[in-house]
């Protein structure tokens, strides 16, 4: 049997709205009709018609960006979030979102064909030159891998950790860190895990910024020290982990006191270590759980639409320029925030744009 076999994917069904917008509203009319033009993941422009449901509830969305269910064409149902007009002063924001839909672009570049992509937020589309700028995905199956926490079957338990980690080195392929990975954003719908949408991901190697939640964001993380590491991710795999075995978060600086009775969790034993350098990299904890390493010996292959994304990136400059958006004065940054987060400085020249492969 194939592990990762296709099984149809609940997004595409009949009926106007999103089930989780229907049940919301009560039956009401969408607040909204319009037609929405944006990009697809491949990097082609188009344009549907939208049906824009009520906002979600003020615990549910990503300040300051704004998220709403849709339903583009006749039942093509996805979550947007955009950044509002009224926050187009937040560079940060801007820069943020311009990362989120670069790594968008170069997990589906990557992965789309792959038999794992489903691991990951499944990219929809985005616009980013708009009044509104925004990125949309398809909606995630399952659910939080809280809801399991000290109830997951020893199989679900290895199934779940296999494929966390396993997320993490193809992440780290492509010199990305997620940031995001917690007990309550990463989903399980009985075969597989699913990563959360990349909103907080950064570039292998830039500085950290202070951000995240303890226990789930590695202690270098939560600090700001030193430079993003894959391995800061596999911190959050072995936290969730533990939370998920247990049902009880674990110690926010280092290994918890219990981990010795815990033989599920020995193999992530030095993913709790406080520093990143003293953790084992993604690979080599795949090699101990004996799976093999998809990506060994076989590099990813060159991107037929790097010319494109050079001119888009090109286009994005010359429209950040105009607006105002690049060279802000570092005395403007604010705390935590680095200049220069955005598409270009994510991913660099060439690397950014419009495009994907599914």
């Amino acid at each position: 049997m194939n592990e990762w076999g296709e099984r149809p994917e609940a997004v595409r069904t009949s009926g106007n709205a999103p089930q989780d917008g229907a049940a919301r509203n009560g039956g009401r009319p969408a607040r909204d009709r319009a037609e929405l033009a944006f990009f697809t993941d491949e990097g082609t422009p188009a344009r549907l018609p939208a049906v824009c449901w009520d906002e979600l509830p003020a615990g549910q969305q990503r300040h300051p960006l704004r998220a709403r269910p849709m339903t583009l064409g006749e039942d093509w149902r996805v979550m947007q979030y955009r950044l509002a007009h009224t926050a187009r002063g937040d560079h940060r924001a801007r820069d943020r979102l311009e990362a989120e839909v670069g790594v968008g672009l170069a997990v589906r570049r990557a992965f789309g064909d792959a038999p794992y992509h489903q691991l990951f937020a499944r990219f929809g589309g985005y616009h980013l030159d708009v009044r509104e700028p925004f990125v949309f995905y398809e909606p995630a199956r399952g659910r939080p891998l809280a809801a399991l926490a000290g109830r997951a079957t020893v199989k679900e338990q290895e199934r779940i950790r296999s494929e966390l980690v396993l997320a993490v080195r193809l992440l780290e392929a492509i010199d990305v860190v997620h940031r995001g990975l917690t007990p309550h954003t990463v989903r399980w719908d009985g075969r597989h895990v699913r990563l959360p949408e990349p909103c907080l991901a950064t570039r292998a190697g830039h500085p950290r910024e202070a951000l995240g939640e303890a226990p789930w964001a590695a202690p270098e993380q939560r600090a700001g020290h030193g430079t993003a590491d894959p391995r800061d991710d596999l911190w959050s795999v072995a936290q969730v982990m533990y939370h998920l075995v247990t049902g009880r978060e674990g110690d926010p600086d280092g290994p918890p006191r219990d981990l010795a009775r815990l033989p599920a969790l020995g193999v992530l034993s030095s993913a709790f270590a406080p520093t990143a350098r003293e953790r084992n990299h993604p690979a080599e904890v795949l090699r101990m759980l004996n799976r093999q390493d998809p990506l060994q010996g076989r590099p990813l292959p060159a991107d037929p639409l790097d010319p494109g994304r050079r001119a888009f990136d090109d286009e994005l400059a010359r429209k950040r320029a105009a607006l105002g958006l690049d060279g802000d004065p570092v005395a403007e940054t604010g705390p935590g925030r680095a200049p220069g987060r955005g598409l270009r400085a994510l991913f660099g020249a060439g690397r950014t744009g419009m495009g994907g492969r599914r």
